[in-house]
C-alpha cells in the first residue's frame, strides 16, 4: 500500500522548485494535509519499481455532479525514473480508472514554470481551456486520450 510518506517524498523532489517559482508556497507539511485529503477522494495509481514508489497520479470526478468529467490532482514521476516503461505502467493504469468509471473528459491544472508538464500535456493531446499567469488548465475527452499512440500501448498492454 502506498503510504503518505512515499507520496510526500516523491513530490518534495520533484514539485517543490516549480511551486516556489510559481510564487506559490510549498510547505511540506501542508502538502502532506493536502495528499491526505486528497487520497480521501480520489483514485490512486501507482508504480513501483524494487519495491520503492517512483510514480504516481491521482484522479478523481472533477464535482460529484460531473462523474463524466475527471480531474487530475496529481502525476509524478520521479527523475530517475522517466522511462518509456514507467510512463505506460502509469499511464496504463490512469486509463484503466478513467475507462472503469466512465470518465469522458479529462481536466488537469499545471503551473506555467513546470516546463516537463506543459510539453507532456501538449504531447497526449490536450488543448488549453484556460490560462493565466500562474497556470494553465488543459482538457482532453477520454476517447481522444486512449486513442493517442502513447496511451493505446500502454492501456493495450
Amino acid at each position: 500500500m502506498t503510504t503518505i510518506d512515499e507520496l510526500l517524498a516523491l513530490d518534495l523532489l520533484t514539485l517543490r522548485q516549480h511551486t516556489l517559482a510559481a510564487g506559490a508556497n510549498f510547505d511540506p507539511a501542508s502538502q502532506r494535509a493536502m495528499l491526505a485529503a486528497s487520497l480521501a477522494v480520489s483514485q490512486l495509481c501507482a508504480v513501483r519499481r524494487a519495491g520503492a514508489l517512483v510514480a504516481y497520479a491521482m484522479l478523481r470526478p472533477h464535482t460529484p455532479h460531473t462523474p463524466a468529467c475527471w480531474l487530475v490532482l496529481a502525476f509524478n514521476l520521479h527523475p530517475q525514473h522517466r522511462s518509456a516503461a514507467v510512463l505506460a505502467e502509469l499511464l496504463a493504469q490512469v486509463g484503466t480508472v478513467l475507462t472503469q468509471h466512465g470518465a469522458q473528459e479529462v481536466r488537469s491544472h499545471v503551473y506555467q514554470t513546470n516546463a516537463l508538464s506543459l510539453a507532456f500535456h501538449r504531447r497526449l493531446g490536450f488543448s488549453v481551456t484556460r490560462e493565466n499567469e500562474k497556470a494553465v488548465e488543459f482538457t482532453a475527452t477520454v476517447g481522444a486520450l486512449l486513442a493517442h499512440p502513447v496511451l493505446r500501448r500502454s492501456v493495450h498492454r
